[in-house]
């Protein structure tokens, strides 16, 4: 398998595996593989796993390797990896993982509750508020009108990166999600995301200063598919691709000085909506969960302080005692 068995056996997966996953998760995939490939080498160097070929690795390898997680990764984050490498494993007909599940059960991760990542409340007003005076002032309109879609609608980063101009319906307070994360394989082609109330003045500003954009280019606004046009240097506009909508976000990042991954707003929202008293069923809905479990456990949960208080109220309200009479 030449010099890197581990990465020609995760390269041939990830070839056989085409058209089974999302373009972005096999990137993910690819990243992750990758990491773990680091992973063993620097633990074969150090003399701790004996084979770096996939067919050869031992359950004492597969201990190794969860160790080091469990000393440099949260359990979520450990137990992910290990899934990645039993996958890897399992492709070439190793059941080292399998045997350690079963044989060394204790050293397995415990799928502990991770904590929720979001934007604060000042993060995200300085994020709407700041004059981020970008070089292209094309830029800062755009970054301006998706930081208050992505804190108003709990979209994914893609989802709106990708929307289309027609999906928009402000004064119904909803946007259709024409990209869906899975579109093709699982997801509904009739899914919709709420717009939050407060984001129309922002969104009017945009669309006003899009048209005038557009038309300085000859071109018909209402015409032009994207919500978020990117206009190329020699005028032809399209869609903002990953790596573009990567670089707008830092920009934004050193101009208003907050930290940032667009990702962050999904569960900002979750957490927003969640704080102000909304059910776990109803912000499961608005981010188009099939349950309530994912829901809680990586975008909104109640807050400790919130179900103490809760718990609090209910325990000092009188009881009402019911009597029972014998007949």
């Amino acid at each position: 398998m030449g010099r890197y068995p581990f990465l020609t056996v995760a390269n041939r997966l990830l070839q056989e595996t085409r058209g089974f996953y999302a373009e972005s998760t096999q990137k993910e995939r690819r990243r992750k593989f990758r990491r773990i490939a680091q992973i063993l080498t620097e633990l074969h160097n150090q003399g701790l796993i004996g084979k770096l070929n996939p067919a050869n690795m031992t359950e004492a390898d597969v201990a190794e390797f969860i160790a080091w997680c469990r000393n440099n990764l949260d359990d979520l984050t450990s137990l992910k990896y290990l899934h990645f490498l039993e996958e890897i494993l399992t492709s070439v007909g190793n059941t080292a993982v399998q045997k350690v599940r079963i044989r060394r059960r204790s050293l397995i991760p415990k799928r502990t509750q991770k904590s929720i990542r979001t934007i604060p409340v000042g993060g995200i007003n300085r994020l709407l508020t700041g004059a981020y005076s970008l070089e292209n002032p094309l830029w800062d309109m755009v970054a301006k009108a998706a930081i208050a879609f992505y804190s108003h609608t709990g979209l994914r980063v893609s989802e709106l990166r990708l929307a289309k101009l027609s999906d928009l319906h402000l004064e119904e307070g909803r946007i259709i999600v024409s990209n869906p994360k899975g579109k093709k394989r699982w997801a509904n082609a009739e899914e919709e995301a709420p717009v939050m109330p407060g984001i129309e003045p922002s969104i009017n500003l945009y669309l006003g200063q899009r048209a005038e954009a557009l038309r300085a280019l000859g071109l018909n606004p209402l015409e032009v598919e994207p919500l978020f046009p990117y206009i190329c240097s020699n005028g032809k506009v399209g869609y903002w691709s990953e790596a573009l909508w990567r670089k707008l976000k830092k920009h934004v990042e050193i101009a208003s000085g907050v930290r940032f991954r667009w990702k962050d707003f999904r569960p900002t929202f979750a957490q927003m909506a969640k704080d102000r008293g909304a059910p776990i069923e109803a912000v499961s809905k608005c981010l188009r969960h099939t349950n309530t479990r994912t829901t809680e456990q990586y975008y909104a949960r109640i807050r400790s302080d919130t179900a103490f208080s809760l718990v609090r109220r209910v325990w000092e309200a009188p009881v009402e005692e019911i009597s029972i009479r014998s007949n």
